[in-house]
């Protein structure tokens, strides 16, 4: 845009230069027809006299000029309106353009996330906040399994060395119901014996 609008004033002033240098030309034509309008002249007294065909010659060029000259003026403030009209319609693309380049470093500068719009800089503090906090709640869930297992382990042993115990006792138990049982049958043995023999 800048590049454009440079080389828009540059065409606007060559062109400007450029018709100064004509118009300069036809200004000194008029001039050098004056000059010549005079000198050829005669003189009366103080008064130069000129000849109606000279006058009229002159006349014909300086309205020529004029009329050139305003030609040129219409012509140029034409120009000129239409290079105001352009540059304002250049400075309102100009505009839209920052405008939509402002939309798209906001849009780039922001992610959608669950239907909003939220900075970068947020989505990446939570998306960090989240994961530490996964990962805190996961080391914290994995020593308290850790623990768990260390005591259910110890449990098991326990209940392991509680069992043996308990079996070696039933043994004993049951080996002394047995010895128990076998002197209460000798004993009922003897005592039908000894009552079979009184």
């Amino acid at each position: 845009m800048k590049i454009t609008r440079i080389s828009f004033v540059a065409v606007l002033i060559f062109c400007t230069s450029l018709i100064s240098l004509r118009a300069q030309e036809k200004s000194k034509k008029v001039l050098n027809d004056l000059t010549t309008l005079i000198e050829a002249s005669n003189s009366y007294e103080n008064y130069k006299v000129v000849e109606k065909r000279g006058i009229n010659a002159f006349e014909t060029t300086l309205k020529n000029y004029i009329e050139n000259e305003q030609n040129t003026q219409a012509l140029l403030r034409e120009e000129v309106k239409k290079n105001e009209s352009t540059i304002v319609g250049l400075q309102n693309q100009i505009e839209e353009y920052k405008n939509s380049n402002d939309a798209l470093l906001n849009e780039k500068a922001s992610i959608g996330f669950l239907g909003f719009s939220i900075d970068k800089k947020n989505y990446s503090f939570v998306m960090w906040t989240l994961f530490l906090g996964t990962l805190l709640v996961a080391l914290i869930l994995f020593f308290r399994f850790k623990a768990a297992n260390k005591i259910t382990s110890n449990s098991k042993s326990l209940l392991i060395d509680l069992e043996k115990e308990y079996e070696s006792y039933r043994r004993v138990c049951i080996e002394r119901e047995q010895g128990l049982r076998r002197q209460l049958f000798e004993e009922e043995k003897k005592n039908k014996e000894f009552m079979n023999v009184s």
